[in-house]
């Protein structure tokens, strides 16, 4: 005989919340894994989340070591901050260069119902966009006359440059061969290491490019991308254009290297030597379930309207709020919930 997928238990006493504030819905239905193991589905879950709860999370959230997660509560809102140890990006004369400093990035906001998965998820990106943060600040570029610079970093002055941007647009000045990306590349440096290029190769109307990083240092924030061949394609071969695809490879790299080393639980949920066929039989069975029981169809329902609603903002004030009423009003028979008056 078969062993139906899923089935609804009537629990004997009230569900408990699990130590990451999550607890299963009366009557919920539970299924089984293709390993036998029965579980309620994560949907099934009502989440109340709390400052202790959500440190249950990050505590099980394991990251290289110069990455740190922080919880906290501000004004009631719960939130996680990244932080980032290292050297200072931008040593003061009189300073040693090499002596370690800790720098935060900016918060992330945690809604009183974001589940566990979306908090892991959540941490994966913080931790990404301030790594993101330090390689743009960390991308020399010397130009022509000497000087240094980091185009690609977030603090320039962004009013001023629209204002100006005439000034800003690309030359298209186009390489003219290997010698000459060479050039270009000798140039570029990331936290002090030099770009090498180990190939280059063209592919119809495009060219396909290999790059290492070499002569580092201890320190480095980039150490992971040392010694690894990055690849990628450019449309190509015009300066800045080359540019940009350098860079949006060091941060894909930089990108990949994190999925491959963040854990929860012991469990490298975003790395590439998992099944994404798998992963897909796995979601199917936690998701092809048709409750019957009515009181907790009735309660999700509810708990569905009460998270879902609760994330409609209210229409703003003055040109902000004329732009986002011009394009809700430009949808006829707009779904869903529509921001409040």
């Amino acid at each position: 005989m078969s062993v139906p997928l899923f089935k609804t238990v009537r629990p004997t006493s009230l569900p408990q919340p699990n130590r990451f504030g999550e607890t299963p819905l009366n009557c919920a239905p539970t299924i089984r894994l293709q390993n036998g193991a029965m579980a309620v589905p994560q949907q099934f879950l009502k989440v109340e989340r709390t400052l202790e709860n959500l440190e249950n999370v990050l505590a099980e959230i394991s990251l290289p070591k110069d990455y740190l997660l922080f919880a906290g509560q501000d004004s009631g809102l719960l939130f996680i901050v990244v932080g980032v140890l290292g050297v200072e990006n931008y040593p003061r004369q009189g300073v040693a260069s090499n002596e370690p400093k800790i720098v935060y990035g900016r918060r992330w906001l945690i809604e009183p119902s974001t589940p566990t998965s979306e908090i892991v998820q959540t941490a994966l990106l913080a931790v990404k966009k301030a790594r993101e943060h330090e390689l743009r600040e960390l991308f020399v570029v010397r130009a022509v006359a000497g000087a240094k610079a980091t185009p690609f970093n977030c603090h320039q002055d962004l009013p001023l440059m629209a204002g100006n941007s005439d000034v800003l647009k690309s030359a298209k000045q186009r390489l003219d061969g290997p010698d000459a990306l060479k050039d270009l590349l000798s140039r570029v440096s990331i936290d002090g290491c030099q770009i090498e290029l180990s190939e280059i190769a063209a592919i119809s109307s495009a060219y396909v490019l290999s790059i290492i990083l070499v002569s580092g240092s201890p320190t480095s924030h980039f150490n992971d991308l040392m010694g690894r061949q990055i690849t990628f394609v450019c449309q190509n071969l015009e300066l800045d254009h080359v540019l940009h695809s350098v860079f949006n490879a060091c941060l894909a790299e930089s990108d990949r290297w994190l999925e491959e080393h963040l854990r929860f639980l012991g469990f490298a949920r975003f790395s590439q030597n998992l099944s994404p066929i798998a992963i897909a039989e796995f979601s199917s069975r936690t998701r092809r379930v048709r409750a019957t029981n009515k009181e907790f169809v009735d309660e999700f329902s509810d708990m569905s309207y009460q998270v879902d609603s609760a994330k409609a903002p209210r229409f703003n004030l003055g040109e902000l709020g004329k732009k986002q009423r011009c394009v809700v009003d430009s949808f006829t028979g707009l779904q869903g919930y529509l921001p409040k008056e």
